[in-house]
């Protein structure tokens, strides 16, 4: 897992290295042990990371940490068909100009209650 983390520049403490393969199976506390597909998991976590992090940077141009409803609109529209229909709402609103921050926005797309 290290050097998985330090291939994509992610320089990451013993510590910060345990408590994600202890997530990676929240089933076993204390888990010291990663399976490989518990290892994928990770990596795709990450990488959804970075995707979300560098559209949000993107899109605050002016590194308030804030972005428009009315441009994370214009920027979903295209992955608006692989968005279930329960979590459509999140995204259409009637304020485009609400101002949405990083965990917010990274929330709904994982679909999770704002």
């Amino acid at each position: 897992l290290r050097r998985a983390m330090e291939s994509v520049g992610e320089d990451r403490t013993d510590e910060e290295l345990y408590a994600m393969i202890n997530n990676a199976n929240p089933d076993i506390d204390g888990n010291t042990m990663i399976s490989k597909s518990e290892f994928m998991g990770v990596m795709a976590e990450a990488e959804f990371y970075y995707l979300f992090l560098n559209t949000f940077e993107m899109l605050d141009v002016n590194k308030t940490g804030y972005v428009s409803a009315g441009d994370l609109d214009r920027v979903l529209c295209g992955v608006r068909d692989l968005i279930s229909d329960d979590r459509m709402s999140i995204i259409d609103t009637s304020d485009l100009d609400m101002q949405v921050d990083y965990e917010t926005y990274a929330d709904m797309l994982l679909g999770k209650p704002l």
